[in-house]
Protein backbone atom coordinates (compact mmCIF):
# COMPACT_ATOMS: atom_id res chain seq x y z
CA UNK A 1 0.00 0.00 0.00
CA UNK A 2 1.67 3.48 -1.47
CA UNK A 3 1.24 6.48 0.66
CA UNK A 4 2.30 5.33 4.26
CA UNK A 5 1.94 8.51 6.86
CA UNK A 6 3.83 8.20 10.15
CA UNK A 7 2.33 9.29 12.65
CA UNK A 8 3.11 10.05 16.45
CA UNK A 9 0.09 9.21 19.01
CA UNK A 10 1.00 11.53 21.23
CA UNK A 11 1.31 14.43 19.32
CA UNK A 12 -2.15 13.10 17.53
CA UNK A 13 -3.74 12.57 21.25
CA UNK A 14 -3.30 16.18 21.96
CA UNK A 15 -4.20 17.76 18.51
CA UNK A 16 -7.85 15.83 19.31
CA UNK A 17 -8.09 17.24 22.85
CA UNK A 18 -10.18 20.56 23.55
CA UNK A 19 -9.44 23.60 21.85
CA UNK A 20 -9.63 27.26 23.60
CA UNK A 21 -12.80 29.50 22.09
CA UNK A 22 -10.78 31.97 20.94
CA UNK A 23 -9.13 29.62 18.80
CA UNK A 24 -12.22 27.70 17.26
CA UNK A 25 -11.65 29.51 13.57
CA UNK A 26 -12.48 28.02 10.02
CA UNK A 27 -11.65 30.44 7.70
CA UNK A 28 -8.69 28.05 7.10
CA UNK A 29 -8.34 25.38 4.78
CA UNK A 30 -10.00 21.95 6.52
CA UNK A 31 -6.27 20.51 6.53
CA UNK A 32 -5.15 23.31 8.19
CA UNK A 33 -7.43 23.01 11.43
CA UNK A 34 -6.81 21.45 14.68
CA UNK A 35 -8.43 17.67 14.91
CA UNK A 36 -11.41 19.60 17.07
CA UNK A 37 -11.96 21.93 14.55
CA UNK A 38 -12.19 19.63 11.88
CA UNK A 39 -14.42 17.44 14.15
CA UNK A 40 -16.82 20.22 14.01
CA UNK A 41 -16.72 21.36 10.53
CA UNK A 42 -17.36 17.53 9.39
CA UNK A 43 -20.24 17.25 11.62
CA UNK A 44 -22.25 20.39 10.40
CA UNK A 45 -21.55 19.50 6.76
CA UNK A 46 -23.67 16.58 8.10
CA UNK A 47 -25.67 18.24 9.56
CA UNK A 48 -26.89 20.00 6.48
CA UNK A 49 -28.40 16.96 5.09
CA UNK A 50 -30.26 16.45 7.94
CA UNK A 51 -33.91 17.23 7.62
CA UNK A 52 -36.87 17.80 10.44
CA UNK A 53 -37.98 14.61 10.26
CA UNK A 54 -34.88 12.92 11.07
CA UNK A 55 -33.94 11.31 8.28
CA UNK A 56 -30.32 12.73 6.10
CA UNK A 57 -30.40 13.52 2.07
CA UNK A 58 -28.14 11.00 0.75
CA UNK A 59 -26.37 14.13 -1.22
CA UNK A 60 -27.44 17.89 -1.95
CA UNK A 61 -27.58 17.15 -5.43
CA UNK A 62 -30.21 17.02 -7.39
CA UNK A 63 -30.06 15.57 -11.12
CA UNK A 64 -29.50 18.78 -12.91
CA UNK A 65 -26.72 17.07 -14.16
CA UNK A 66 -27.76 13.99 -15.48
CA UNK A 67 -27.58 10.79 -13.04
CA UNK A 68 -30.11 9.68 -10.42
CA UNK A 69 -31.29 12.07 -7.74
CA UNK A 70 -29.52 12.05 -4.42
CA UNK A 71 -31.40 14.69 -2.33
CA UNK A 72 -33.94 11.81 -1.23
CA UNK A 73 -33.56 9.08 1.53
CA UNK A 74 -31.76 5.70 1.19
CA UNK A 75 -32.92 3.59 4.30
CA UNK A 76 -29.31 2.41 4.66
CA UNK A 77 -27.65 5.75 4.57
CA UNK A 78 -29.60 7.41 6.93
CA UNK A 79 -28.76 4.67 9.50
CA UNK A 80 -25.38 4.63 8.87
CA UNK A 81 -25.26 8.79 8.58
CA UNK A 82 -26.66 8.87 12.30
CA UNK A 83 -23.86 6.48 13.57
CA UNK A 84 -21.85 10.12 13.84
CA UNK A 85 -24.49 11.31 16.52
CA UNK A 86 -23.91 8.43 18.59
CA UNK A 87 -20.14 8.82 18.47
CA UNK A 88 -20.51 12.98 19.71
CA UNK A 89 -23.31 11.79 22.57
CA UNK A 90 -26.27 13.20 20.66
CA UNK A 91 -28.29 10.04 21.10
CA UNK A 92 -31.57 12.15 20.86
CA UNK A 93 -30.72 12.71 17.45
CA UNK A 94 -29.96 9.18 16.78
CA UNK A 95 -33.14 8.44 18.21
CA UNK A 96 -35.53 10.41 15.55
CA UNK A 97 -33.21 9.01 12.63
CA UNK A 98 -34.34 5.24 14.06
CA UNK A 99 -37.74 6.26 14.86
CA UNK A 100 -38.18 7.70 11.32
CA UNK A 101 -37.18 4.06 9.88
CA UNK A 102 -39.65 3.06 12.03
CA UNK A 103 -42.39 5.30 10.63
CA UNK A 104 -41.36 4.23 6.83
CA UNK A 105 -41.57 0.38 7.77
CA UNK A 106 -45.04 0.99 9.62
CA UNK A 107 -45.74 2.18 5.99
CA UNK A 108 -45.13 -0.22 4.07
CA UNK A 109 -46.21 -3.03 6.87
CA UNK A 110 -48.52 -4.75 4.54
CA UNK A 111 -45.18 -5.31 2.53
CA UNK A 112 -43.41 -6.93 4.93
CA UNK A 113 -45.89 -9.02 6.20
CA UNK A 114 -47.29 -9.99 2.79
CA UNK A 115 -43.53 -10.87 1.71
CA UNK A 116 -43.75 -13.58 5.37
CA UNK A 117 -46.55 -15.09 3.54
CA UNK A 118 -44.46 -16.18 0.36
CA UNK A 119 -42.52 -19.27 -0.16
CA UNK A 120 -40.32 -17.45 -2.69
CA UNK A 121 -37.23 -15.90 -3.78
CA UNK A 122 -38.51 -12.26 -4.23
CA UNK A 123 -36.25 -10.90 -6.66
CA UNK A 124 -36.59 -7.48 -7.19
CA UNK A 125 -40.34 -7.48 -6.89
CA UNK A 126 -40.54 -3.75 -6.15
CA UNK A 127 -44.25 -4.39 -5.78
CA UNK A 128 -43.84 -6.49 -2.87
CA UNK A 129 -41.07 -5.41 -0.81
CA UNK A 130 -39.64 -2.03 0.89
CA UNK A 131 -37.87 0.45 -0.90
CA UNK A 132 -34.56 1.47 -0.02
CA UNK A 133 -35.49 4.74 -1.29
CA UNK A 134 -38.26 7.59 -0.74
CA UNK A 135 -39.17 10.66 -0.68
CA UNK A 136 -37.66 12.87 2.28
CA UNK A 137 -41.26 14.49 3.22
CA UNK A 138 -43.92 12.01 1.44
CA UNK A 139 -41.83 9.11 2.39
CA UNK A 140 -43.25 7.79 -0.98
CA UNK A 141 -41.77 4.81 -2.99
CA UNK A 142 -39.64 6.98 -5.61
CA UNK A 143 -38.82 4.21 -8.37
CA UNK A 144 -39.36 0.67 -9.26
CA UNK A 145 -36.42 0.52 -11.84
CA UNK A 146 -33.90 -1.35 -9.76
CA UNK A 147 -33.76 -3.71 -7.17
CA UNK A 148 -35.30 -3.01 -3.76
CA UNK A 149 -34.97 -6.73 -2.09
CA UNK A 150 -31.81 -5.67 0.21
CA UNK A 151 -31.63 -7.58 3.37
CA UNK A 152 -29.06 -5.34 4.93
CA UNK A 153 -31.30 -2.94 5.53
CA UNK A 154 -33.39 -5.09 7.88
CA UNK A 155 -30.10 -6.36 9.44
CA UNK A 156 -28.43 -3.16 10.01
CA UNK A 157 -31.89 -1.83 11.85
CA UNK A 158 -32.70 -5.06 13.96
CA UNK A 159 -28.55 -4.76 15.16
CA UNK A 160 -28.67 -0.98 15.91
CA UNK A 161 -31.72 -0.97 17.27
CA UNK A 162 -31.07 -4.07 19.81
CA UNK A 163 -27.51 -2.21 20.47
CA UNK A 164 -29.38 1.08 21.08
CA UNK A 165 -31.75 -0.84 23.73
CA UNK A 166 -29.35 -2.36 25.50
CA UNK A 167 -27.32 1.02 25.81
CA UNK A 168 -30.50 2.20 27.67
CA UNK A 169 -32.05 4.63 24.88
CA UNK A 170 -35.92 3.99 24.18
CA UNK A 171 -35.68 3.92 20.38
CA UNK A 172 -39.33 2.29 21.05
CA UNK A 173 -40.68 5.42 22.53
CA UNK A 174 -44.07 4.65 21.28
CA UNK A 175 -46.74 2.43 20.54
CA UNK A 176 -44.36 -0.56 21.42
CA UNK A 177 -46.03 -3.22 21.33
CA UNK A 178 -47.45 -2.27 17.68
CA UNK A 179 -43.63 -2.04 17.11
CA UNK A 180 -42.64 -5.18 18.21
CA UNK A 181 -45.26 -6.64 16.27
CA UNK A 182 -43.50 -5.22 13.62
CA UNK A 183 -39.92 -6.33 14.97
CA UNK A 184 -41.52 -9.96 14.71
CA UNK A 185 -42.74 -9.27 11.06
CA UNK A 186 -39.57 -8.56 9.91
CA UNK A 187 -38.02 -11.84 11.41
CA UNK A 188 -40.87 -13.77 9.69
CA UNK A 189 -40.13 -12.31 6.52
CA UNK A 190 -36.44 -12.80 6.52
CA UNK A 191 -36.75 -16.10 7.52
CA UNK A 192 -39.73 -16.62 5.04
CA UNK A 193 -37.78 -15.69 2.30
CA UNK A 194 -34.34 -17.66 3.07
CA UNK A 195 -31.84 -14.62 3.92
CA UNK A 196 -29.20 -17.40 4.52
CA UNK A 197 -29.57 -18.74 1.20
CA UNK A 198 -31.55 -16.86 -1.39
CA UNK A 199 -29.83 -14.23 -3.45
CA UNK A 200 -30.68 -10.12 -2.73
CA UNK A 201 -28.88 -7.14 -4.21
CA UNK A 202 -26.85 -6.21 -1.63
CA UNK A 203 -25.01 -3.21 -0.48
CA UNK A 204 -25.02 -1.65 -4.01
CA UNK A 205 -28.39 -2.51 -5.29
CA UNK A 206 -26.87 -4.86 -7.69
CA UNK A 207 -27.38 -8.70 -7.80
CA UNK A 208 -28.88 -10.82 -7.66
CA UNK A 209 -26.66 -13.06 -5.46
CA UNK A 210 -26.15 -14.64 -2.13
CA UNK A 211 -24.33 -11.81 -0.52
CA UNK A 212 -21.70 -12.45 2.88
CA UNK A 213 -22.41 -8.86 3.79
CA UNK A 214 -26.08 -9.21 3.23
CA UNK A 215 -26.14 -12.87 5.29
CA UNK A 216 -23.79 -11.49 7.90
CA UNK A 217 -25.89 -8.09 8.71
CA UNK A 218 -29.18 -9.72 9.19
CA UNK A 219 -27.27 -12.49 11.52
CA UNK A 220 -26.01 -9.73 13.42
CA UNK A 221 -29.20 -8.25 13.88
CA UNK A 222 -31.09 -11.49 14.99
CA UNK A 223 -28.12 -12.42 17.23
CA UNK A 224 -28.29 -9.32 19.06
CA UNK A 225 -32.15 -9.98 19.96
CA UNK A 226 -31.29 -13.51 20.22
CA UNK A 227 -29.28 -12.39 23.34
CA UNK A 228 -26.87 -15.56 23.80
CA UNK A 229 -24.41 -13.60 24.98
CA UNK A 230 -22.49 -12.92 21.69
CA UNK A 231 -22.20 -9.19 22.01
CA UNK A 232 -22.58 -9.05 26.35
CA UNK A 233 -19.27 -7.68 26.69
CA UNK A 234 -20.18 -4.24 24.76
CA UNK A 235 -22.19 -3.77 27.97
CA UNK A 236 -22.56 -2.66 31.21
CA UNK A 237 -25.46 -3.88 32.03
CA UNK A 238 -27.43 -6.52 30.35
CA UNK A 239 -31.18 -5.52 28.90
CA UNK A 240 -33.49 -9.40 28.09
CA UNK A 241 -34.19 -8.46 24.25
CA UNK A 242 -34.75 -12.01 23.86
CA UNK A 243 -38.23 -11.37 26.31
CA UNK A 244 -39.23 -8.88 23.94
CA UNK A 245 -38.54 -10.48 20.58
CA UNK A 246 -37.55 -14.13 20.94
CA UNK A 247 -35.18 -15.39 18.24
CA UNK A 248 -34.83 -18.83 17.52
CA UNK A 249 -31.18 -20.71 17.83
CA UNK A 250 -31.95 -22.65 14.55
CA UNK A 251 -32.20 -18.82 12.74
CA UNK A 252 -28.63 -17.86 13.95
CA UNK A 253 -27.13 -21.74 13.15
CA UNK A 254 -28.60 -21.63 9.59
CA UNK A 255 -27.15 -17.93 8.85
CA UNK A 256 -23.48 -19.06 10.29
CA UNK A 257 -23.52 -21.81 8.25
CA UNK A 258 -24.46 -19.66 5.60
CA UNK A 259 -22.04 -17.10 6.10
CA UNK A 260 -19.10 -19.58 6.85
CA UNK A 261 -20.19 -20.85 3.77
CA UNK A 262 -19.95 -17.73 1.34
CA UNK A 263 -16.60 -16.18 2.98
CA UNK A 264 -14.11 -15.46 2.38
CA UNK A 265 -15.97 -14.27 -0.74
CA UNK A 266 -18.56 -11.27 -0.80
CA UNK A 267 -20.23 -13.43 -3.59
CA UNK A 268 -20.14 -16.12 -6.53
CA UNK A 269 -19.06 -13.25 -8.74
CA UNK A 270 -17.11 -11.38 -5.96
CA UNK A 271 -13.78 -12.62 -4.15
CA UNK A 272 -14.08 -9.24 -2.45
CA UNK A 273 -15.96 -6.82 -1.70
CA UNK A 274 -15.75 -2.94 0.37
CA UNK A 275 -19.08 -4.09 1.91
CA UNK A 276 -17.45 -6.92 3.64
CA UNK A 277 -16.04 -4.55 6.19
CA UNK A 278 -19.14 -4.40 7.95
CA UNK A 279 -18.94 -7.74 8.98
CA UNK A 280 -16.43 -6.44 11.09
CA UNK A 281 -17.96 -3.14 12.42
CA UNK A 282 -20.58 -2.58 13.00
CA UNK A 283 -21.23 -6.17 13.19
CA UNK A 284 -18.34 -7.67 14.57
CA UNK A 285 -19.90 -11.26 13.21
CA UNK A 286 -17.04 -12.85 12.33
CA UNK A 287 -13.89 -14.95 13.77
CA UNK A 288 -10.50 -13.35 13.63
CA UNK A 289 -9.59 -15.76 10.74
CA UNK A 290 -12.41 -14.32 8.42
CA UNK A 291 -11.64 -10.82 9.45
CA UNK A 292 -8.12 -10.84 8.81
CA UNK A 293 -8.98 -12.58 5.31
CA UNK A 294 -11.37 -9.65 4.25
CA UNK A 295 -9.13 -7.19 5.67
CA UNK A 296 -5.61 -8.36 3.89
CA UNK A 297 -8.36 -9.57 0.41
CA UNK A 298 -9.44 -5.29 0.45
CA UNK A 299 -6.13 -3.89 1.23
CA UNK A 300 -4.02 -5.74 -0.96
CA UNK A 301 -7.26 -5.74 -3.92
CA UNK A 302 -9.31 -2.50 -3.76
CA UNK A 303 -6.94 -0.09 -1.95
CA UNK A 304 -6.19 2.79 -4.36
CA UNK A 305 -5.02 6.14 -3.93
CA UNK A 306 -8.13 8.25 -3.66
CA UNK A 307 -10.06 5.76 -1.75
CA UNK A 308 -11.06 1.80 -1.70
CA UNK A 309 -12.95 0.83 -4.65
CA UNK A 310 -16.00 -1.16 -4.08
CA UNK A 311 -15.21 -4.22 -6.19
CA UNK A 312 -13.42 -5.77 -9.40
CA UNK A 313 -15.08 -4.38 -12.28
CA UNK A 314 -17.28 -2.05 -10.84
CA UNK A 315 -18.78 -0.24 -13.56
CA UNK A 316 -20.32 2.55 -11.43
CA UNK A 317 -19.13 6.25 -12.20
CA UNK A 318 -16.09 3.94 -14.00
CA UNK A 319 -13.42 4.87 -16.47
CA UNK A 320 -14.21 2.61 -19.51
CA UNK A 321 -11.82 1.72 -22.74
CA UNK A 322 -12.54 2.11 -25.87
CA UNK A 323 -14.65 -0.89 -25.78
CA UNK A 324 -16.75 -0.10 -23.08
CA UNK A 325 -15.08 -2.13 -20.45
CA UNK A 326 -13.59 -1.22 -16.83
CA UNK A 327 -10.31 0.63 -17.40
CA UNK A 328 -10.53 2.00 -13.91
CA UNK A 329 -13.28 1.39 -10.74
CA UNK A 330 -14.25 4.76 -9.02
CA UNK A 331 -12.54 5.00 -5.68
CA UNK A 332 -14.80 5.92 -2.57
CA UNK A 333 -12.94 7.85 0.73
CA UNK A 334 -15.71 5.95 2.09
CA UNK A 335 -13.53 3.09 2.34
CA UNK A 336 -10.79 4.74 3.96
CA UNK A 337 -12.88 5.79 6.70
CA UNK A 338 -14.19 2.15 7.23
CA UNK A 339 -10.72 0.62 7.20
CA UNK A 340 -9.62 3.86 9.64
CA UNK A 341 -12.49 1.94 11.98
CA UNK A 342 -11.74 -1.29 11.64
CA UNK A 343 -8.30 -0.95 12.96
CA UNK A 344 -8.95 1.12 15.95
CA UNK A 345 -11.75 -1.00 16.84
CA UNK A 346 -9.27 -4.01 16.58
CA UNK A 347 -6.60 -2.19 18.46
CA UNK A 348 -9.40 -1.12 21.09
CA UNK A 349 -9.66 -4.88 21.29
CA UNK A 350 -6.35 -5.62 21.94
CA UNK A 351 -6.86 -4.25 26.08
CA UNK A 352 -9.25 -6.76 26.05
CA UNK A 353 -8.26 -9.60 24.56
CA UNK A 354 -4.37 -8.98 24.09
CA UNK A 355 -2.65 -9.17 20.35
CA UNK A 356 -4.72 -9.86 17.80
CA UNK A 357 -4.08 -11.47 14.10
CA UNK A 358 -2.58 -7.64 12.54
CA UNK A 359 -0.54 -6.72 15.11
CA UNK A 360 -0.10 -4.61 18.61
CA UNK A 361 -2.39 -2.53 19.63
CA UNK A 362 0.34 0.04 18.83
CA UNK A 363 1.20 -1.29 14.93
CA UNK A 364 -3.15 -1.18 14.89
CA UNK A 365 -3.42 2.59 15.94
CA UNK A 366 -0.46 3.38 13.28
CA UNK A 367 -2.77 1.96 10.42
CA UNK A 368 -6.07 3.73 11.58
CA UNK A 369 -4.23 7.12 11.83
CA UNK A 370 -3.04 6.53 8.69
CA UNK A 371 -6.03 5.84 7.26
CA UNK A 372 -7.47 8.74 8.61
CA UNK A 373 -5.15 11.16 6.95
CA UNK A 374 -5.35 9.30 3.74
CA UNK A 375 -9.36 10.00 4.10
CA UNK A 376 -8.60 13.51 4.92
CA UNK A 377 -6.41 14.28 1.87
CA UNK A 378 -9.38 13.05 -0.39
CA UNK A 379 -11.41 16.06 1.51
CA UNK A 380 -12.70 19.25 -0.51
CA UNK A 381 -10.75 21.92 1.40
CA UNK A 382 -13.92 22.82 3.54
CA UNK A 383 -14.46 19.59 4.65
CA UNK A 384 -16.72 17.74 2.87
CA UNK A 385 -16.29 14.17 2.07
CA UNK A 386 -17.14 12.96 -1.80
CA UNK A 387 -18.81 9.89 -3.18
CA UNK A 388 -16.50 8.92 -5.22
CA UNK A 389 -13.00 9.91 -7.51
CA UNK A 390 -13.12 8.84 -10.88
CA UNK A 391 -9.78 9.45 -12.64
CA UNK A 392 -8.72 11.98 -10.12
CA UNK A 393 -12.31 14.00 -10.31
CA UNK A 394 -15.25 14.18 -7.70
CA UNK A 395 -18.42 13.27 -8.89
CA UNK A 396 -21.86 15.29 -8.10
CA UNK A 397 -22.68 13.99 -4.77
CA UNK A 398 -20.78 15.99 -2.56
CA UNK A 399 -20.63 15.06 0.56
CA UNK A 400 -22.72 11.77 0.91
CA UNK A 401 -23.89 11.36 3.74
CA UNK A 402 -22.69 8.61 5.27
CA UNK A 403 -19.38 8.91 3.90
CA UNK A 404 -19.49 12.27 5.87
CA UNK A 405 -20.97 10.27 9.13
CA UNK A 406 -18.39 7.85 8.63
CA UNK A 407 -15.26 10.31 8.81
CA UNK A 408 -16.64 11.75 12.48
CA UNK A 409 -16.74 7.88 13.51
CA UNK A 410 -13.06 7.63 12.31
CA UNK A 411 -12.14 10.91 14.13
CA UNK A 412 -13.83 10.05 17.39
CA UNK A 413 -12.75 6.11 17.70
CA UNK A 414 -9.85 7.03 16.94
CA UNK A 415 -9.39 9.31 19.72
CA UNK A 416 -11.38 6.97 22.54
CA UNK A 417 -8.55 4.24 21.33
CA UNK A 418 -5.69 7.08 21.88
CA UNK A 419 -7.17 8.00 25.05
CA UNK A 420 -7.37 4.47 26.48
CA UNK A 421 -3.48 4.21 25.87
CA UNK A 422 -3.03 7.32 27.67
CA UNK A 423 -4.95 6.44 30.34
CA UNK A 424 -3.30 2.82 30.36
CA UNK A 425 0.17 4.65 30.79
CA UNK A 426 -1.01 6.64 33.87
CA UNK A 427 -1.29 3.42 35.95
Amino acid sequence: MSGKVKVNRSDLLLCMSSVDSDRRKTDKPFMELSCEEKLRVAYSHLEALRQLNGGYIASPYRGQKGGDMYNVFWLRDIMYASYANEYIGSYDKMMESYRLIIRIFHKYKYKISGGARKRHYLGSCADETVHARVHPVTLEEITSEWGHHQLDIFGLFLYKTGDLIKKGHQVISSDMMETLVLLRDIVMYLTTVRWHSDPDFGVWEEGPEIHSSSVGSVLAGLTMWHDDGHYHHKYSHQVDLHKLLPIPQEFLELGRASLDKVLSRESESRPYDLAQLSLIWPYSIVSDEQAQNIISNIEDNLVREKGVIRYIGDKYYALLDDEGKVKEEAEWPLGFAWLSIVYSKLAMKTFRVGELFLGTSEELIDKSSEYLRRLESTMTEDGRVPELYTNGEMNYNIPLAWAQSLYVVASQSLKRVLEAVDAQGLK
